[in-house]
């Protein structure tokens, strides 16, 4: 909305002064492809869509999601307003929101225990007014109140039930898959490319007795279960532009029809 905190209040005082609903155009989340992600990740009590229990993934444990694009694809370097600092230049200010959006996305607004990143940024005497070209983050959450165990060192035990964790990639190097996976432990769902305004998305149900991506788990007789992941591709066609979008030029960029979503939940 803003780069600097007071740019962001005055906007907020002017909306409140005239009455008007002030919002960062943060589309990603009002795609129906990713609330419909949002309604199978774990079972919520105010969910507005009831699901059947058996397509849910249970608590997300693991995220990973990229965004990245060719920047020469988009304008050369140093001079295009996608690197300049002064003008929100550099992957943390354009690319990252995506990906941090995503990884709160379970979450209910639950803030993370830790943040850590590493990136790429050019050395201050060559460039000085040129932002990150490249970020990697990771992140964990507590998600809920630890399950109390009495402690028996001989008992196996799975990891912490509370515990999850994101990772991604954001940058201007080259262009990735750009797709959001959450995992659960009855299975995972790929929201997928361009996993920021996205159509589709894969629900992939984890077989019973399966390890890894859906192979076989056997048990010490060799008894197998079946292992076949049961697989759920759900597609959400764009709306169609009208006759005003055209006339005033048209979509310049992909799915950007799709801030009319936004739009709609605003009106509501």
């Amino acid at each position: 909305m803003a780069m600097r905190a007071e740019d962001a209040q005055l906007l907020y005082d002017l909306g409140k002064e005239k009455r008007l609903f002030v919002g960062e155009g943060m589309w990603t989340r009002f795609f129906p492809a990713v609330e419909w992600t949002r309604s199978h990740l774990h079972n919520d009590e105010n969910e507005l869509v009831v699901v059947e229990p058996e397509t849910k993934i249970g608590q997300v444990r693991v995220i990973q999601a990229d965004f990245s694009i060719d920047g020469q694809d988009v304008g050369p370097y140093p001079s295009d307003s996608l690197y300049a600092k002064e003008l929100g230049g550099g992957s943390a200010w354009t690319l990252l929101p995506y990906v941090v959006g995503a990884f709160l996305l379970p979450f209910g607004g639950r803030e993370p225990d830790r943040i850590a990143a590493s990136g790429i940024i050019p050395e201050p005497e060559e460039d000085s007014d040129v932002g990150d070209v490249a970020i990697g983050v990771t992140m964990s959450f507590t998600v809920n109140e630890q399950s109390g165990r009495g402690v028996n060192n001989n008992d196996s035990r799975p990891p912490p039930e509370n515990k999850s964790i994101a990772s991604g990639l954001v940058g201007y190097l080259a262009e990735s898959s750009e797709v959001t996976m959450y995992a659960g432990k009855t299975g995972r769902i790929i929201v997928n490319a361009p996993a920021h305004c996205p159509t589709s998305a894969t629900l992939i149900r984890k077989p019973i007795g399966s390890r890894g991506n859906g192979t076989t788990g056997s048990d010490s007789c060799g008894d197998s279960s079946s292992s076949t992941p049961t697989k759920i591709q759900v597609d959400f066609p764009l709306p169609l532009p009208t006759q005003e979008v055209e006339d005033s030029g048209g979509i310049q960029l992909p799915n950007s029809i799709g801030f009319a979503y936004e739009a709609e939940a605003v009106r509501r």
